[in-house]
């Protein structure tokens, strides 16, 4: 794969995010996956102060989000020099961002698959760093690609994990409460049996 920094460039986005004939996500996905999240985190009662966006591409969901948690400070972490300058992100990897204080709610969302195996699991164990509340990963798996993603649009040049490689890095450092928000191991919100994910 090339350089990740030279790959996400203004031709990128634009193609995925700007172009209303090739865009793979707008500003409706954005709102109902925020949706999601906020529904799920303010459910089971976790309090948001902090929220760190890991891959925040153009900020699709910045302005959704803070109406989910509205006194919550928003930060944008993008690999993308293209985006960073544009929109004031801050530089850097899910893989190994540090921060002096971890979040209440980290958001990745559709990023590990750029990532090759190393680097996905490097980053997976800095999510458990990152991240002391509530996480909402999404990310294309093997499966998602034959049986959900439109292929159409969706960019193919990535990593296809199974499922199974992703939950068995997870479970170390989170709880999955169901529809891709995880809680930090530890953090026990009460759910009703039927509410969660089944086994």
């Amino acid at each position: 794969m090339t350089n990740q920094t030279d790959r996400f460039d203004e031709a990128f986005f634009e193609r995925y995010y700007g172009d209303p004939e090739t865009r793979v996500a707008d500003s409706d996905d954005a709102e109902r996956i925020a949706g999601l999240i906020g529904g799920f985190v303010n459910y089971v009662e976790l309090p948001v102060q902090r929220i760190l966006d890991a891959g925040c591409g153009i900020g699709l969901l910045r302005e959704p989000l803070s109406r989910h948690f509205p006194k919550a400070q928003y930060d944008g972490l993008e690999i993308s020099p293209f985006l960073c300058e544009r929109y004031g992100w801050t530089p850097g990897s899910v893989a190994d961002h540090a921060v002096t204080a971890p979040y209440d709610l980290v958001v990745c969302h559709d990023v590990l698959q750029y990532l090759d195996d190393r680097e996905a699991a490097r980053a997976i164990v800095n999510l458990g760093r990152l991240c002391r509340g509530a996480l909402y990963l999404s990310v294309l798996t093997r499966r998602d690609w034959t049986h959900a993603a439109d292929q159409s649009r969706t960019d193919d040049t990535v990593h296809r994990r199974t499922g199974e490689w992703y939950q068995g890095r997870l479970r170390r450092h989170f709880r999955h409460l169901g529809g891709g928000v995880h809680v930090r191991r530890g953090l026990e919100p009460i759910l009703w049996e039927l509410e969660t994910p089944w086994r």
